[in-house]
């Protein structure tokens, strides 16, 4: 039955390609008993694997004929989507493939990150990282990570989304955070006595980079085996947070490795039971300087409203940086402008807020 799938699937994927002329009706074939498939070239099935891109669908893939199983791993666009929340608990089978070992140890990663202090049991078979799981492809090019939930733990109605941008370690962050409704009393207000307004946003921004410099733990050992990695984006279902690498970040990353980080990632990567990589492991957060819009309530087109609503955007601290403060203000506002281009809603609330007085904090490391 699955063959069957595969077979329609790749026959609407080919007369897509017809009707936008990719490919000449001389390649078309017809529904008869015989394989139209072999009368497609190899860079043709490979655009279509790419179209394909779910790792879980090539993989089965593999199974439906020799040639799918050796032109399959030559797939560059890739989407690892975590879709299954599969019990710690529950027994290894025989039959088990790599992609349920790794729906594993994405779960078991993701219960460290809210759960560090009681250690999950780690057999032999759920060790398989990322990294192990990818290797059955030669070339990657384009890969997109989806995690089945965001990692932030948020009080009812508090929304928080944010893009982080790295290389060897961050190198920025914008963080849209805000509560839905008319509440918000006076934890909504910047300038309160205690101060908790200020405080609370200050988590918000501290919760999200951790958030982010985790996910970009869990996958520099991926970008250091796959060499002609050009685009690595690692987000989740909800849409709360998304890393980003791209083809700069990717080489710096390779480039930066020194002995102390090879040995991290080689433990990481080991059996063990030391250091694997769904521990509570995370790159480190740089210090930092933050630039803070905030305003207590807007009203947004489609009757939307936001109390509390707070824009961040969060670059490492440079010694040697000479720009002045207005071509530093200038950067800050491109990055928030650039962030959430795909979200009208936001776009507007950034817009908005970029209009407001902002305010400069320094955090260090950590």
């Amino acid at each position: 039955i699955f063959n069957v799938h595969i077979h329609t699937l790749f026959l609407l994927i080919s007369h897509k390609l017809l009707s936008e002329k990719i490919i000449s009706p001389a390649m078309e074939f017809e529904s008869d008993n015989s394989d139209g498939f072999d009368r497609l070239p190899d860079p043709l099935i490979h655009l279509m694997f790419n179209q394909i891109s779910d790792i879980k669908t090539l993989i089965r893939c593999r199974s439906v004929s020799k040639r799918f199983n050796s032109l399959v791993p030559q797939a560059d666009s890739l989407l690892l989507r975590v879709d299954r929340v599969i019990s710690a608990t529950d027994s290894d089978d025989d039959d088990d493939s790599f992609l349920i070992a790794f729906l594993r140890s994405i779960i078991k990663s993701l219960h460290h990150l809210v759960s560090p202090s009681k250690a999950l049991p780690s057999p032999a078979r759920s060790q398989n990282s990322p990294a192990q799981i990818l290797r059955e492809f030669e070339r990657i090019r384009n890969l997109q990570i989806e995690l089945p939930s965001g990692d932030l733990r948020l009080e009812k109605g508090t929304t928080i989304r944010w893009k982080a941008d790295f290389g060897k370690t961050l190198k920025s962050c914008v963080i849209l955070g805000f509560r839905s409704g008319e509440g918000g009393g006076g934890e909504a207000e910047f300038g309160g006595g205690a101060g908790a307004g200020l405080k609370m946003r200050v988590v918000w921004t501290i919760s999200a980079l951790i958030a982010a410099s985790a996910r970009h733990y869990m996958m520099v050992e991926v970008v250091n085996e796959h060499k002609e990695l050009e685009n690595l984006v690692i987000k989740d279902r909800d849409d709360e947070g998304k890393v980003v690498m791209d083809k700069k970040g990717l080489k710096e990353c390779r480039e930066s490795k020194g002995e102390g980080e090879e040995a991290e990632v080689n433990n990481a990567s080991s059996g063990n039971g030391v250091g694997l990589w769904w521990r509570n492991n995370r790159t480190t957060v740089p210090a930092v300087r933050m630039r803070m819009w905030h305003e207590a309530r807007m009203e947004l087109s489609g009757d939307m409203k936001m109390v509390g609503a707070t824009l961040v955007v969060v670059r490492p601290t440079n010694g040697g940086d000479e720009r002045s403060e207005v071509e530093e203000q200038n950067g800050d506002v491109g990055l928030a402008l650039g962030a959430f281009g795909e979200d009208a809603v936001y776009c507007e609330a950034v817009e908005r807020l970029l209009k407001s007085r902002s305010y400069i904090l320094e955090m260090n490391s950590f």
